[in-house]
């Protein structure tokens, strides 16, 4: 096997692992692997912005307090701290880099989302993680110490003596396997919204990184935690495609058919609210009038601001015979965000020595049980910066493999009735997570659920042990461990929080979690403390920490 080494790897090109690349480029050697093109990511679509105190108007406890009400009480306060402070010298660093961001009358324009106190959301017009991304690509492409190698797919963590060496990755155009070896990995892989039938994410977030790290016997907390997006384009050719709750922030509202809207009879913030509490709003009322989505209407947004503000927005409904001017935008929920992840302290480690992990694939706390808007690009950046500085101290103390890793090859190949299965397991997957660990939850669904998922894994298992793996092979066990990780703590979870909501526990399926309600807040503080499940504990070389009543796998 062919051996490929740097003193660090990183899996993945989003914003999390670009930016620690541009930030560690001086600290020794960088290997990034993506399996797609290095721009393919959920980083590219991100469209709203990056959360970020920035006026007199403003302040860090403001946003503290709005990230902590968000994510229900259940964040760790410590991590929400570090990466709110940290937030405007970030965004310099990215406006030094080449990042150009929406001003107005020579300072940055701030936009308005749901969860938000104040106008803090500072973007790129509507395409705010494409222009970071392009920014960061070219920034990486400088640098004499980092490697880039596109559409290689990483497929295990190589683990000896208790610490990451490094991870064996499948060259997609060679099929070939290869070691990239190193003395700090940084797993920065993204999401796993392919998991459900219905989501704003790209066909490459398929939770390889959830996978690979649970699989090496990682810590891997709080997955039951799934943000649903409030309003995706529900149009035929929308493929996912998320219309922003900044749109929402500059006036929009969420209707009925008849143009009524019904926000307010759920959360004193209306249309912008918290996302689990809009997505169940909507959910509800679709429910009620059996319908498949509502509607966003955006015609008291002035034309001036659509223009110059939601330029991609607009010309996506245009394209699909919807003026937001004068038409109601049909929208509906669709997974967007996983809160957990692979368990790490404040500088990102993992339990696993020299294995590091940020963005959406690590569970820093800083969500809790529900991510306020705008907070994901900014906790890709401080966490980027927070490996970037560890190492710095670390990465000669590490060691490298001694060891060439052993591999079962199978050498047969694929045939159509093969693909067919794959393509039929993935989609019997992801119809079962919407279905049974979706938006509202039942006791009786989730446990229907796993045992359906039961028989997939074998045949999953029959299928790695029968033919050689591929993209398509690879992609369909991560989507299957990811929603294996998802059901098992959902089922865990004894008490609605946040994003996790089951019926018919006995909580209030739509609570305020806005400032005029803390005295809520303070019960579900005491009601996750009292929670019978058991209390984690973390110890490692680099930090101790306890998380009380996160479910780690």
């Amino acid at each position: 096997m062919k051996v490929i080494e740097s003193d660090i790897l990183v899996i993945g090109s989003g914003i999390g692992g670009l930016f620690f690349s541009s930030k560690a480029a001086a600290t020794g050697t960088i290997n990034i692997i993506t399996k797609a093109a290095i721009d393919e990511s959920n980083t590219k679509l991100a469209q709203g912005g990056i959360a970020c105190v920035n006026n007199d108007h403003d302040n860090f406890e403001s946003h503290i307090n709005d990230t902590l009400l968000a994510g229900a009480g259940y964040c760790n306060k410590e991590a929400v701290e570090l990466m709110v402070t940290q937030a405007p010298g970030l965004i310099q660093e990215l406006i030094e880099i080449g990042v150009k961001f929406s001003t107005e009358k020579n300072e940055l324009n701030l936009g308005k989302e749901g969860g938000h106190s104040h106008h803090r959301i500072v973007h790129s017009t509507d395409i705010t993680g494409s222009v970071i991304e392009q920014a960061l690509i070219k920034n990486v492409a400088l640098s004499d110490t980092i490697q880039t190698y596109e559409y290689f797919i990483a497929v295990k963590l190589v683990v000896e003596d208790s610490c990451c060496c490094g991870a064996i990755a499948l060259d997609l155009k060679n099929d070939e396997y290869v070691f990239f070896k190193s003395r700090a990995t940084v797993l920065a892989s993204g999401g796993g919204g392919q998991a459900y039938l219905h989501t704003t994410n790209p066909l490459v977030a398929c939770g390889d990184g959830y996978a690979i790290a649970s699989e090496a016997g990682v810590a891997i907390a709080d997955m039951e935690f799934v943000q649903f997006h409030p309003t995706i384009f529900h149009h035929e050719n929308a493929n996912g495609f998320l219309i922003s709750e900044a749109l929402r922030g500059a006036g929009a509202e969420l209707v009925l058919p008849n143009g009524q809207p019904f926000m307010q009879n759920y959360h004193t913030m209306g249309s912008l609210a918290p996302r689990d509490i809009v997505s169940r709003a909507i959910y509800a009322e679709m429910k009620k009038l059996n319908l498949s989505h509502l509607f966003l209407d955006a015609r008291s947004v002035s034309p001036t601001t659509i223009k110059e503000h939601f330029p991609n927005i607009n010309e996506t409904c245009l394209a699909s015979g919807i003026d937001m001017q004068y038409h109601l935008i049909p929208v509906s929920p669709a997974a967007h965000f996983i809160c957990g992840g692979a368990a790490t302290d404040l500088d990102g480690c993992t339990s696993l020595r020299q294995l590091y992990a940020i963005g959406e694939v690590a569970c820093t706390g800083v969500h809790g049980a529900n991510r306020l808007a705008s907070n994901s690009l900014l906790e890709g950046l401080v966490f980027a910066h927070q490996v970037s500085e560890h190492l710095k101290k670390y990465i000669l103390n590490y060691k490298y493999s001694v060891l060439l890793p052993e591999f079962q090859m199978i050498q047969k190949r694929k045939s159509p009735f093969d693909e067919l299965t794959i393509r039929s397991l993935r989609r019997s997957i992801q119809t079962i997570m919407w279905e049974k660990a979706g938006i509202v939850r039942t006791e009786v669904g989730m446990m229907e659920g796993k045992q359906k998922l039961h028989p997939i894994g074998i045949q999953i298992q029959q299928l790695l042990a029968d033919i050689k793996m591929d993209r398509e092979l690879i992609e369909l066990k991560s989507i299957f461990i990811t929603a294996e990780l998802i059901l098992n703590a959902a089922i865990k979870r004894k008490t609605n929080l946040g994003t996790h909501y089951v019926e018919p526990f006995n909580t209030i399926p739509f609570t305020d979690y806005s400032p005029l309600a803390k005295s809520e807040l303070s019960k579900v503080k005491e009601m996750t403390a009292n929670t019978s499940m058991p209390k984690y504990f973390y110890a490692s070389s680099a930090f101790q920490k306890t998380y009380n009543t996160r479910h780690v796998s």
